[in-house]
């Protein structure tokens, strides 16, 4: 017993020093990594027009960018795709990127731009997953969220809908605060709805293709075209023309070789560029199905601006905008970003 006992005494010291040498060495990383920040904002002030309402903003830009990639974003000399975006979240806050970005309120500004037409019909519009009224919905459509990103339920059958597993979906989405996390400010202040719309192309096994177009300026400069999604998605970079770009852009994505050149193509592009004119930069997503344009979203800060790969320094030489003009920061009005201040 004596043994056993001596034997486990020394078990647990191995194990509490081990665990405080862990605590030391993750207490040295926090603090060199606090002082390499520290260090990064003062030699930005001196070059960039940095306030200190920027800075919460700044440090959790910094920190889920190095978390994802390893490094800091260049924010004096862009290099690419990752550091354009970073640059444009703390220099171009616009309070027109959150009525944009809620895909509810984006509609108004679809609508002024380019007319009714382009709109996906909304059947409902709700608070929570309960207030929808199922029994006044036709037996295929689509349930999203409008302050976020991938909530998507694609209903075929609504006979089939496990109302159970998408309630519980559906409001774990409306009870999070999405974006502030990875610096995505602008959804900070969207007031979360769940709303029900219109399934385009239900009969076809995959949702239908996107057609996501990148505008700088108000004029397009690539489209990436997404097919396949919920089985093998793929994905094409095409040029202005329609014409293969020869990259590869979001490597989660396989390279894709089913494009083909819609008839509506020139309609497509003047649509998306009216939607994006006014901005520095946005991605303007559309869908094509039975010869009708129909507008999506619009998004300012694509995967928060941390991709992977040599596809995001291709894309981002396209991404010219002027960056000596800039705009005041707005995003410490908004409620996770007054908290990360104090």
């Amino acid at each position: 017993m004596d043994k056993e006992y001596k034997k486990s005494v020394r078990g647990w010291l191995v194990e509490g020093l081990r665990w405080r040498g862990e605590v030391l060495r993750d207490r040295r990383r926090v603090f060199a990594f606090n002082a390499r920040l520290h260090a990064k904002w003062l030699y930005d002030r001196f070059r960039l027009p940095l306030l200190p309402e920027h800075y919460p903003l700044y440090r959790i830009i910094h920190q889920y960018y190095h978390k994802q990639l390893g490094c800091f974003p260049n924010l004096v000399n862009c290099r690419d795709y990752n550091d354009k975006i970073q640059w444009l979240k703390l220099f171009d806050q616009d309070e027109a990127e959150v009525r944009c970005s809620d895909k509810l309120l984006v509609r108004e500004h679809v609508r002024e731009r380019v007319g009714e037409r382009y709109l996906v019909p909304i059947y409902q519009v709700a608070d929570r997953y309960a207030q929808l009224d199922f029994s006044k919905l036709p037996n295929c459509f689509v349930i999203k969220t409008n302050h976020d990103s991938g909530t998507v339920i694609l209903v075929r059958d609504k006979r089939e809908l496990n109302h159970k597993q998408a309630a519980l979906h559906i409001d774990a989405s409306l009870q999070r605060i999405y974006g502030w996390q990875y610096g995505e400010w602008g959804y900070a202040g969207i007031r979360p709805k769940v709303f029900a719309e219109q399934f385009i192309d239900p009969e076809n096994a995959s949702a239908p293709p996107d057609y996501k177009f990148h505008c700088v300026d108000g004029r397009v400069k690539l489209l990436q075209f997404i097919y396949d999604r919920g089985m093998d998605p793929k994905e094409q970079m095409l040029d202005r023309d329609g014409q293969e770009a020869g990259f590869i852009f979001d490597h989660r994505f396989k390279q894709g070789y089913q494009f083909e050149k819609p008839a509506c193509w020139s309609e497509m592009v003047a649509v998306a560029e009216a939607i994006a004119k006014g901005f520095k930069y946005v991605r303007v997503d559309l869908y094509h199905s039975s010869g009708r344009i129909y507008a999506g979203e619009m998004t300012f800060w694509p995967l928060a601006g941390c991709y992977h790969g040599e596809g995001q320094k291709r894309i981002g030489e396209h991404l010219d905008f002027d960056r000596r003009t800039f705009r005041l920061p707005i995003a410490h009005r908004y409620e996770p970003f007054r908290l990360a201040e104090k």
